[in-house]
Formats: C-alpha cells, sequence, structure tokens
C-alpha cells in the first residue's frame, strides 16, 4: 500500500472525480436539448415499420434530482476529503475521527480502569467487580485466538496449562 502515497495518485484520483462530475453535467446539457428531428415529435427512426423512436425530454423531477445530486456532490467535495489529498474545509478525517473516538473512550474508561491500575493481582482475583471485567475483556480481545476456554488453537498458546512460553513466573 505504501505505493499509493505518491502526489500522484491523489492528482489522479482528483482528475478522476471532478472528469466524472463534468462528464454528468454535461451529459445532463445534452439530455435536456430538445431537438426535433421531424414534424411529428420523432427522431425519424423507424422499426418494424410502424415502431418510431419518439423524441421525448427527460421529466423534469429527473432533471431537478439531477442537478440536486451534482450539487451535493460538490459541497460534500468542497466540505470533506474527496478530491485525492485534500482535507476539505472541514479539516475531517476518518483517521482523526477515530482518534477523538477513542480519546473519548479512553477517557470514560480511565474512572472504570483506575481503581484496578493499582490493586495488586490477589487483590483483583478477590475483587469480583474486577475479574467480571477481565472475563469481558479476554471475550472481546483473546477469544478469538485463545479459544473462549483459553485452551488455545493453532498457532496460539494454551493459557491453562503451567507453560510460561515467554518468560515470567507464577
Amino acid at each position: 500500500m505504501s505505493d499509493f502515497i505518491h502526489d500522484g495518485w491523489s492528482i489522479f484520483i482528483a482528475a478522476g472525480v471532478i472528469g466524472g462530475l463534468i462528464f454528468c453535467v454535461v451529459i445532463l446539457a445534452i439530455a435536456s436539448r430538445r431537438k426535433v428531428m421531424a414534424n411529428d415529435n420523432t427522431t425519424g427512426h423507424t422499426w418494424d415499420v410502424d415502431l418510431k423512436e419518439m423524441n421525448n425530454p427527460l421529466p423534469r423531477w429527473w432533471v431537478g434530482l439531477f442537478i440536486i445530486t451534482v450539487a451535493f456532490a460538490v459541497v460534500y467535495l468542497v466540505l470533506y476529503p474527496g478530491l485525492g489529498g485534500k482535507a476539505g474545509v472541514l479539516n475531517w478525517s476518518s483517521s482523526g475521527q477515530h482518534a477523538a473516538d477513542l480519546e473519548r473512550w479512553r477517557a470514560q474508561m480511565g474512572t472504570t480502569y483506575a481503581k484496578y491500575t493499582a490493586m495488586p493481582a490477589p487483590e483483583l482475583i478477590k475483587d469480583d467487580s474486577a475479574m467480571a471485567v477481565g472475563e469481558r475483556l479476554f471475550a472481546n480481545y483473546c477469544a478469538q485466538c485463545h479459544g473462549a476456554d483459553g485452551r488455545g488453537s493453532k498457532g496460539f498458546p494454551n493459557l491453562t496449562d503451567g507453560d510460561w512460553l515467554y518468560g515470567g513466573t507464577h
């Protein structure tokens, strides 16, 4: 993925987005023109003797929705990142949003975990609320690899035996 951090990719993406919007406006302009090619509102093409191609304009509600869609896209691209490496007027980014959410979560959970950080392990084992928190943490972060029972799986060690694979003591 490090190949995609070059400025050329950013320019390529921005050109594609802007080109796509310009293409949409051009198609709308072409479809909005009403050229009557024959006196009976047909294009002059006929198939199977009596099947005529009519030259009817797009319905106004369709044109209106098309214009609203293009206008929304332009406003969105000005406000948010969508033109390659441009951050947008609001300077929003998904990584910035994630960092803010993570900081808010840490502030909320800091009060929950504060009382456990100072307690030694033998006291934590006796505390039912600490054990409940530990159980939930294990289920969320460890059980996928080590199994719900902690006995491990292929490539992941058994946490219930007496073996210490990476140092430490009982």
